[in-house]
C-alpha cells in the first residue's frame, strides 16, 4: 500500500493534470483536518461546512503552488489556518466577538460524567476563548486532537520549542484565569491539561 505522502503527491499531480476524481479523493480524504482547524479557530459549528467548502475552493486554486518537497496536509493545513483567520477577522467586525465551539471533542459523553466534571469542562471552554490564539491552537492539537509536538510543530510550521513555550504558557494561562475565578474547581491539586 502506498504511503499516505507518496499519495497525495499523486493527487496533486491528476488534479493538475484534469482530473476531476482525484480532488473528490483529497476533499474527502482531508475535510476533516480542514473541519478541525475551523472548529479549532472558533468557527461557530453551523459555518464550519462553508469553511471547508471555501478552503478546498482556494486549494483547487492555488494547487499549483503546492511543493510536493512538503507534506501535502501541513500545506493545506497553513492555507486553512490562514483562511479561517483572515475570515475571522472579517466576521468580527459585524459580529463581535469569535465564539469557541459548545464541545472540545467530538466524542459523545460517557455516562459516568458527573456534574461537577460537566461544570469544570464548560469553565475551562470558556477559559480557553479568553487565552491567546497561540496558545489555544496548540492546546487543542496536542491535549485535544492528541498530536505529538513535534507533529503539531510540523503542521504550524513552527520550532518544536515553539511549540512547547506555547504549551506551557497556554497551560499558564489557563491555570491564571480558571485558579482566580474558580478556586472551588481549580485551586486544589488536579492538574490542567
Amino acid at each position: 500500500m502506498e504511503d499516505r505522502p507518496a499519495e497525495d503527491v499523486r493527487l496533486v499531480e491528476a488534479v493538475l493534470r484534469g482530473d476531476q476524481a482525484s480532488f473528490r479523493d483529497l476533499v474527502v480524504r482531508y475535510q476533516s483536518l480542514v473541519a478541525g482547524v475551523a472548529w479549532r479557530y472558533g468557527t461557530r459549528r453551523e459555518e464550519v461546512e462553508d469553511v471547508v467548502s471555501e478552503v478546498f475552493l482556494k486549494v483547487y486554486k492555488n494547487l499549483p503552488l503546492y511543493r510536493p518537497e512538503h507534506p501535502f496536509s501541513t500545506w493545506l493545513y497553513r492555507l486553512a489556518a490562514n483562511h479561517v483567520v483572515d475570515r475571522s477577522r472579517r466576521s468580527r467586525k459585524e459580529r463581535g466577538r469569535v465564539e469557541m465551539p459548545e464541545d472540545l471533542q467530538d466524542a459523545s459523553p460517557r455516562a459516568s460524567e458527573t456534574i461537577e466534571t460537566d461544570e469544570r469542562a464548560s469553565l475551562l471552554r470558556n477559559a480557553l476563548r479568553e487565552i491567546d490564539p497561540r496558545y489555544r491552537e496548540v492546546i487543542f492539537l496536542v491535549y485535544v486532537e492528541d498530536r505529538k509536538v513535534d507533529e503539531a510543530a510540523r503542521m504550524l510550521g513552527l520550532p518544536e520549542g515553539t511549540v512547547k513555550t506555547r504549551l506551557m504558557r497556554g497551560r499558564e494561562s489557563l491555570k491564571k484565569i480558571l485558579k482566580h475565578r474558580h478556586p472551588e474547581h481549580f485551586g486544589g491539586r488536579r492538574a490542567l491539561p
